[in-house]
């Protein structure tokens, strides 16, 4: 599961991953939504937004009218998605909870997994686990999507992935990865080094490293496992997140792995 000293500072991680276009992913997820769910009443607009950091794109959808559920492990992260609420008066109901067993009062239309979290579940499992939690939350007819990683970084790479971001006189310099980082083959889970270091007007405030472990799939496995969970009634692989998206396929136009699945 995730790795909570990774996602100790909430802002920090925030700013990471600030330039993201979130008013664009969520114009692709309502696509999506629109396009695959037969929900009896799809007016009635319920998003759970599953392992949801910061909960931005819940916000967003909260501002489209829907009533959103930001879930996540992190009781920081959560404590941060609330007080950007109270700052943009957009709230969200949220749960501090793990995306393999967690229940809801009540069935919702649409959940997502977003960036690539849904890695942070290693074992097949646990994998059926959370399906079955999906399913069991979603209405019949609901949708459910997974942002996952693009099957041709199925073997991890001996290059740490570094980047750099400066906001609000914060820089944040996000490690994820590192070149003797263990991959076991036959569990298939990558033992992986991350990190952060963050400045404050020039000034260094604080850094961490931390170790977790994470998984990525195939689409053949994920397909037998939505097969064997039998409890979803269609699915659909994309390649990214264009309007309309394309097909997963090894070309260069698909660098992403969309996963949508209908609830029977």
């Amino acid at each position: 599961m995730a790795n909570k000293e990774f996602y100790r500072l909430a802002k920090a991680y925030d700013i990471a991953f600030s330039d993201r276009d979130y008013i664009e992913e969520c114009n692709f997820l309502e696509w999506i939504y629109s396009t695959h769910n037969k929900v009896v009443n799809p007016d009635n607009k319920t998003f759970l937004e599953l392992a949801c950091g910061p909960a931005n794109h819940a916000r967003e959808f909260v501002k489209r009218g829907w009533k959103s559920i930001g879930l996540d492990l992190s009781e920081d992260m959560i404590e941060y998605a609330k007080m950007k609420d109270n700052a943009e008066q957009t709230f969200c109901t949220y749960l501090v909870d793990d995306m393999v067993h967690f229940k809801v009062d009540s069935k919702v239309n649409f959940i997502t997994n977003l960036m690539e979290s849904i890695s942070h579940i290693t074992t097949n499992e646990n994998l059926i686990q959370h399906l079955s939690s999906v399913a069991d939350a979603l209405v019949t007819g609901g949708i459910y999507l997974i942002e996952g990683t693009h099957p041709r970084y199925f073997f991890p790479d001996e290059e740490a992935n570094i980047w750099e971001i400066e906001k609000d006189d914060i820089k944040v310099k996000i490690q994820f990865g590192a070149p003797n980082d263990d991959y076991d083959t036959v569990t298939q889970q990558w033992h992986v080094t991350t990190g952060f270091k963050i400045w404050e007007k020039g000034v260094l405030k604080d850094k961490s490293v931390s170790k977790s472990y994470h998984r990525f799939y195939l689409a053949q496995e994920m397909k037998l496992f939505i097969q064997l969970v039998d409890k979803f009634d269609a699915y659909w692989f994309y390649g990214n997140s264009l309007i309309p998206p394309r097909l997963l396929d090894d070309s260069e136009e698909s660098d992403s792995f969309v996963i949508v699945l209908r609830k029977k």
